[in-house]
């Protein structure tokens, strides 16, 4: 009898160490993580097709959360906050978060990207030479929380854009998910199989690149 008090007892003893700690966060942002679309898939149509960039894991690469805000010390806690007040996320009322909260969305990238450039490694047309920037036949499609943000949070968190490569501007691609379409209108002519290499440049200084393989010949039988 004794010993099975003591199991007892001690289970009881293992399941309080198990605190559950609930917070606020300042910022609508749960967590902000490094710009990073590793994958992708190619839709082809008669006239067209698209690129989508994308992560299938989502929190693969967070730099810092509201977790680290409300249950961590500096400088992890610091980090968070000065993310919240560099994109005006700051919500005198706060958001709850619990140290068991494993989802932790809303999620965004804390880079902001600067540039897209797209280049084939074939002969586009007769005028897109190899190592030519495609940005005038290209539109970029990406979703960003800041519209929200920064008019106070009325209406729906997420706003959708679609742009021209060309006529991206170099800081309006803030706080956006990682996620993102490329679509092109304008069909090669001279070859049915091109690497396009797709370069991001980001505020934080770093370039991320990513090589995707087309084969139009797999559109011609569409």
């Amino acid at each position: 009898m004794k010993r099975y008090i003591f199991i007892v007892l001690f289970l009881l003893s293992l399941s309080g160490c198990d605190i559950t700690h609930t917070g606020t966060r300042p910022g609508y942002i749960y967590a902000y993580v490094y710009f990073d679309v590793p994958d992708s898939k190619v839709i082809y149509d008669s006239e067209t097709f698209t690129i989508r960039l994308y992560r299938k894991k989502s929190l693969i690469g967070t730099y810092t959360d509201g977790q680290d805000y409300a249950f961590g010390k500096s400088p992890r806690k610091d980090r968070y906050y000065e993310l919240c007040n560099k994109f005006g996320d700051i919500n005198s009322d706060g958001y709850p978060c619990s140290s068991r909260d494993v989802i932790l969305t809303p999620e965004a990238s804390f880079e902001i990207v600067r540039h897209v450039s797209i280049v084939s490694d074939n002969d586009w047309n007769a005028n897109l030479m190899a190592g030519t920037p495609l940005d005038e036949i290209f539109t970029i499609r990406y979703f960003s929380y800041f519209p929200y943000i920064s008019n106070r949070y009325p209406g729906a968190p997420l706003t959708s854009f679609t742009k021209t490569l060309s006529d991206l501007k170099d800081d309006e691609m803030k706080l956006i998910l990682c996620n993102i379409e490329l679509n092109c209108n304008s069909m090669p002519t001279d070859s049915h199989h091109h690497t396009l290499t797709i370069s991001f440049d980001l505020d934080t200084d770093r370039t991320v690149t990513y090589h995707i393989e087309l084969d139009f010949s797999e559109a011609d039988t569409l």
